[in-house]
């Protein structure tokens, strides 16, 4: 037997098949990975959107001196000295919450599929509830009480 230098057919192709396993893993984890990443990325977004929209809409109603009306998408407030928020509402079309500043709306929050608003005007409390989503994220609920300071 002369000198074995270099590598039989059958070798080559067991290297080249166990490297093409390892490579399409990696391949498939990393895309799951990515996928997963996605999600959370568009989770936290609608997430961030609605929190700062609560925060804007629950400090406006809190400071507001009253509220005018109020039906399931909207609610129209009397602005308080020095404010110029007159309410919010929610565009189904655009799924945004908007800002209504003196006669104008305005988009506050992307992304929100539902906005809903209730008022009892007995104990001056209003509810938000408030719904979104983006791509997969899946749907998110807030939702938060606020009690109106001023008479």
């Amino acid at each position: 037997m002369r000198g074995n230098k270099g590598f039989t057919i059958i070798e080559t192709m067991v290297a080249a098949v166990i490297f093409l396993i390892v490579l399409s893993s990696a391949l498939y984890v990393y895309s799951r990975l990515y996928v997963s990443y996605i999600r959370d990325k568009d989770k936290i977004e609608v997430q961030e959107d609605m929190r700062i929209a609560l925060k804007k809409i629950s400090f406006s109603i809190r400071q507001a001196a009253g509220v005018k009306s109020c039906n399931n998408s909207r609610i129209d407030l009397k602005p308080a000295e020095g404010s110029s928020i007159n309410g919010y509402r929610h565009d189904t079309a655009q799924k945004e919450a908007e800002v209504n500043m003196g006669g104008v709306y305005l988009p506050l929050a992307s992304h929100i599929q539902y906005l809903n608003f209730a008022y009892d005007p007995e104990n001056r409390v209003a509810t938000i509830t408030i719904k979104g989503e983006k791509g997969d994220s899946g749907i998110l609920e807030m939702s938060t009480k606020v009690r109106l300071r001023t008479d």
